[in-house]
């Protein structure tokens, strides 16, 4: 669950939460517990217990017990983050107002590298991470200065201005606006600074002079930086409604999730939007069906409690030089190189051209076997292109290419880019989601109570069958 907390609060108050004994959190817990989940917000604060004179430290409480659970320890334990991130902001700031953000680290079950497909309708199935997530704590500021530390020591305090990035958009078109700049400037380093900035100066292209005011903040995280959990675009997420917020601006959750994609561009990948929606949509014991095509998400049920998702970080994810052309090598491939070979079928290949408008037609009205003929027309797509080859053959490709991807053009001109490989993965993926959410959805009707066990396990042994295919 993406939260910005629905109470003002302040460092005095925090402060507060370091009196809150072992003891006493389990006595209000058992409270919560007992009152069920019918219990609001408001009818705890105003409660009968000894808190009541109390009335932060109690919907806090409400607030982490409903998004951590009932576990005492774990609940202790986010309280003692809370003040400790209190103690550093004070420190770094001083006592005041302040704010809390929070976003979940994105797990994705299926529908892997098609956020930013655009001539098939892809879907993903994520789910917001419970247990690893990132905290935000920031006021706005008087001035355009942005000053920001974390709670880990690896990660070095930081501050710039407003006005050291981009100037206003001119066009009426952010995105437009955005690569311009990106383009006439080097990729940044993916140090986490910048992933603050991208944000800021975003915001600053898209919402012109209305932002001023910059914000200062701590974080903590609990995401495995590196860990391919999007620890970053979490960052970008929780910056992106901060400046918003201190600004002033209103914004919706779908709405603040694209703009934070298009701002994580700032450190010179191009990735879509599935782990900033992901994060700004996440919703408890649910994923997310994320269809890009239409721009839709809703929630999928997850079954119960006889199940956990585990994830294991192994090993850090590379974000150099290297690594970040290649991913954006399958980005242009599945956002601008596709397109335009099926699009040039239309003249080379008229029939297979008509072909394809059918089975896409097909597609989007749910035909039986239309994901069958759209993959035996993917076969006919060439296996791989050299960009000097799209160049030739695809030049308004190639200028997009050029202008969105600019290193890759300069440096992997001769270098054989994966087309039909890429191809026949995303219809795989629009595959499996499908047969995913179908699955899911079905767990969630009502069923005999004699059977539901084992049509559980089975819809969850499916399941695991449809991830070792993703990942093969």
């Amino acid at each position: 669950m993406f939260l910005l907390l629905g109470i003002k609060l302040n460092t005095f108050d925090l402060k507060q939460l370091s009196a809150i004994t072992p003891s006493k959190l389990s006595a209000e817990v058992r409270e919560l517990t007992e009152a069920g989940a019918e219990l609001t917000a408001l009818e705890y604060v105003l409660g009968g217990s000894s808190f009541a004179q109390h009335l932060l430290p109690r919907s806090l409480i409400f607030l982490l017990h409903r998004m951590y659970g009932a576990n005492i320890e774990t609940l202790n334990g986010q309280l003692r983050r809370l003040t400790s991130m209190c103690a550093q902001f004070v420190k770094l700031y001083g006592d005041g107002p302040v704010s809390v953000l929070r976003a979940p680290a994105r797990i994705n079950i299926l529908g892997e590298h098609v956020d930013y497909v655009s001539y098939l309708p892809t879907a993903s199935l994520p789910f917001g991470s419970r247990e690893h997530d990132m905290l935000m704590l920031y006021r706005g500021s008087a001035i355009d200065r942005v000053r920001g530390a974390s709670a880990l020591k690896e990660y070095p305090p930081f501050s710039f201005t407003l006005t050291e990035g981009p100037p206003l958009g001119t066009s009426g078109n952010a995105e437009s606006d955005w690569l311009s700049y990106l383009y006439e400037h080097p990729a940044y380093a993916p140090d986490w600074s910048n992933y603050v900035k991208g944000a800021a100066f975003f915001a600053r292209i898209k919402c012109g002079a209305q932002v001023r005011r910059g914000f200062d903040f701590v974080v903590d995280s609990s995401i495995p930086a590196g860990g391919g959990a999007s620890s970053s675009s979490a960052l970008v997420v929780l910056a992106s409604a901060a400046v918003r917020d201190v600004n002033k601006l209103s914004y919706a959750p779908m709405g603040l999730a694209r703009d934070a994609a298009k701002a994580e561009w700032y450190v010179g990948t191009r990735g879509g939007a599935m782990d900033h929606i992901t994060i700004c949509l996440a919703k408890r014991d649910h994923a997310i069906l994320i269809a890009y095509l239409d721009q839709q998400a809703r929630h999928v049920a997850l079954p119960g409690q006889q199940f956990r998702w585990i994830t294991f970080f192994s090993q850090a994810a590379d974000k150099g030089r290297d690594v970040m052309i290649e991913y954006n090598e399958r980005a242009a491939v599945s956002r601008i190189v596709l397109p335009a070979v099926i699009e040039g079928w239309k003249t080379k290949k008229p029939e297979l051209y008509t072909e394809w408008l059918s089975a896409i037609r097909s597609l989007e009205i749910g035909a039986t076997g239309a994901l069958d003929e759209i993959e035996i027309l993917l076969q006919e797509l060439p296996r791989t292109l050299t960009l000097a080859e799209i160049g030739r053959d695809y030049p308004e490709a190639f200028a997009a290419c050029a202008r969105s991807f600019p290193i890759l053009v300069a440096e992997r001109a001769e270098h054989q880019l994966q087309v039909r490989s890429r191809a026949l993965h995303h219809i795989g993926e629009v595959r499996r989601v499908k047969t995913a959410a179908q699955v899911l959805e079905n767990l969630s009707r009502p069923h005999n109570s004699r059977d539901v066990e084992q049509e559980v396990d089975a819809a969850m042994r499916l399941l695991g069958t449809l991830l070792d295919q993703s990942h093969a």
